[in-house]
């Protein structure tokens, strides 16, 4: 009897609850970049606040699911499907600050009808059949969504300033503020993005980056020339303190590698020292040059194709790290390697995609070490 009094007392609100009252509020939530890869640029949802049905909830379409099958290939093919997720704002909140991760949270300047239209976009996305998505870093993600279901909304007569963007920015260039405290990531990031990554950046790409997200919102006027953000503020009001970054030498890619190669020259000074350094140094750039040509050729990763740096990093030299004797084969493919890697340091400033700076010295070593190998014949066993 006492449950179904509490059903009978909630059944108001399960009638209304789909449909917003005038007291309701939409918010643009922004987190702060974190300290782990996946957060490292940053985070979009939508705040969808209702006092009078008690509803408070956050739209999240940054989720994904570790237990789907084959999800490491899934994850590396760029198959892998990210979803619509919905949490009560109390988690999300309580989250992100136990992550010592910052919000800006912007209400939005919505009419009534603005606001049930933009729920009810939401309340479609979160449907089964539409809540799953292929995630692409630069064109698909839980910021550009947010852009498109708000463009949608407005039925795409929001104003942008974009007075305030860098001048012909590239997506690449786009990236670097929030890499530049991670020196490795930034140049993993320059090893497997190509060409796609060097495109100059329109007003919507800015928006893949939750932080020009916030930033063109907080500019943006509606249709009618109103402030698209009513107001803006800080949770927590009080900023959270963050230790300067002070690198270390191994955080320090370009000098790891101009050690790499000083070791590589080195080591032609010692036939068996040199057999082993060059069967690491051709395996792994062999390797990593197969790893290049996966993300071109075996994915879905727009932003990885056309990479040029497989220019100096050939999957080819997997067939010939382990050859000890020179032969006429062997001879004129070091021929060609040298000569390729040569062509690409002449011209490595004017290339069209942006070339990572720590690779120079492994290139010039791979010339030197090229050129070595096909005018010497070494029959150490």
């Amino acid at each position: 009897m006492k449950h179904l009094l509490f059903f009978l007392l909630l059944l108001p609100f399960w009638g209304t609850a789909q449909t917003l009252s005038d007291s309701a509020r939409i918010s643009l939530m922004t987190v702060v970049p974190g300290e782990f890869v996946y957060s490292t640029f940053g985070h979009s949802a939508i705040r969808v606040k209702d006092p009078v049905t008690r509803f408070d909830r956050c739209y999240n379409y940054g989720t994904f699911d570790f237990e789907q099958p084959n999800f490491l290939l899934k994850f590396c093919r760029g198959k892998l499907l990210y979803n619509l997720d919905i949490e009560s704002y109390r988690s999300f909140e309580y989250g992100n600050l136990q992550d010592r991760r910052p919000m800006q949270e912007q209400i939005l300047n919505l009419n009534h009808e603005q606001k049930q239209r933009l729920f009810d976009l939401l309340k479609e996305n979160y449907k089964e059949e539409n809540r799953y998505y292929k995630y692409d870093f630069f064109y698909d993600n839980c910021a550009t969504r947010i852009r498109d279901i708000v463009q949608e909304t407005f039925f795409h007569q929001l104003q942008f300033d974009t007075s305030f963007l860098p001048p012909k920015a590239t997506m690449r260039q786009l990236l670097q503020p929030y890499i530049e405290e991670k020196p490795w990531l930034d140049f993993g990031i320059d090893l497997v993005l190509g060409l796609p990554a060097d495109r100059q950046a329109s007003t919507a790409d800015f928006m893949f980056l939750p932080d020009y997200l916030h930033h063109l919102f907080a500019k943006a006027k509606t249709g009618e020339g109103l402030p698209f953000v009513i107001s803006e503020r800080n949770i927590p009001e009080t900023p959270m303190t963050k230790a300067p970054f002070k690198p270390s030498p191994l955080d320090r890619p370009l000098w790891i590698t101009s050690f790499v190669a000083l070791i590589g020259l080195l080591s032609m000074a010692n036939p068996r020292v040199e057999k082993i350094f060059d069967t690491i140094f051709w395996f792994l750039l062999g390797f990593a040059g197969l790893i290049i040509a996966l993300l071109w050729f075996a994915t879905d990763h727009s932003a990885t194709k056309n990479n040029l740096n497989i220019l100096w990093a050939w999957p080819t030299h997997l067939l010939f790290f382990w050859r000890s004797r020179n032969t006429s084969l062997v001879e004129n493919y070091f021929a060609l390697t040298a000569i390729a890697a040569a062509l690409l340091l002449l011209f490595w400033y004017w290339m069209p995609q942006e070339m990572p700076t720590p690779a120079l010295p492994l290139v010039v070593l791979i010339v030197i070490k090229s050129l070595w190998k096909r005018f010497t014949i070494s029959n150490i066993q």
